[in-house]
């Protein structure tokens, strides 16, 4: 792949509050933080390409706790995790999110009490593996393309207002299942 400002292979990287910017990681491969599995938590990114970048021989779960992420185009990508999950909480991601599904990718992810906005022009997501939302908040005009995998929000708003069986396509797109 291509530049990368840390490379994390498993274990706790914690951020303690501090802020990961990374110059010259622009390119289509670049990214601040790539990460084979573990936890990645209490940190700020803001450069790279792609924010955090699950590539390569995944060899556990990837589990981000308290991270903000606004800056890059791809906030959280990956190729390849080898049918790990992808566990988010209480995490803000500001832009363009995408992930690849099945046995090479991501068996699932799931985002609790997170906040989605836009960042890099990005306010998006296009998942390939089954995800779920449990209380988060979206930005309005954020838009799920559920065209790929499953997706499942449960007790979310989007701009303040929640999101039900009968508002979810006007609110988030298409094809997205309520559980409330």
């Amino acid at each position: 792949y291509g530049k990368t400002g840390l490379k994390q292979t498993g274990g706790v990287l914690d951020g303690n509050g501090k802020t990961l910017s990374v110059t010259g990681a622009n390119g289509t491969w670049d990214s601040a933080l790539n990460t084979q599995g573990g936890t990645i938590k209490n940190l700020t990114i803001d450069s790279g390409f792609r924010g955090i970048f699950i590539g390569g021989k995944t060899n556990e779960d990837v589990i981000v706790d308290n991270v903000i992420i606004d800056g890059p185009t791809y906030t959280i990508n990956c190729d390849q995790a080898n049918g790990h999950k992808l566990i988010v909480s209480n995490s803000t991601i500001n832009g363009w999110t995408s992930y690849a599904g099945g046995t090479k990718g991501l068996s699932e992810a799931f985002f609790t009490n997170c906040k989605f906005g836009k960042g890099a022009g990005y306010k998006f997501m296009r998942p390939y593996a089954k995800t779920s939302f449990t209380n988060c908040e979206f930005v309005e005009g954020f838009q799920l393309d559920s065209t790929r995998a499953e997706i499942t929000v449960k007790n979310c708003k989007v701009g303040g207002t929640l999101v039900t069986q009968e508002n979810v396509e006007s609110l988030l797109g298409a094809n997205v299942n309520v559980v409330n």
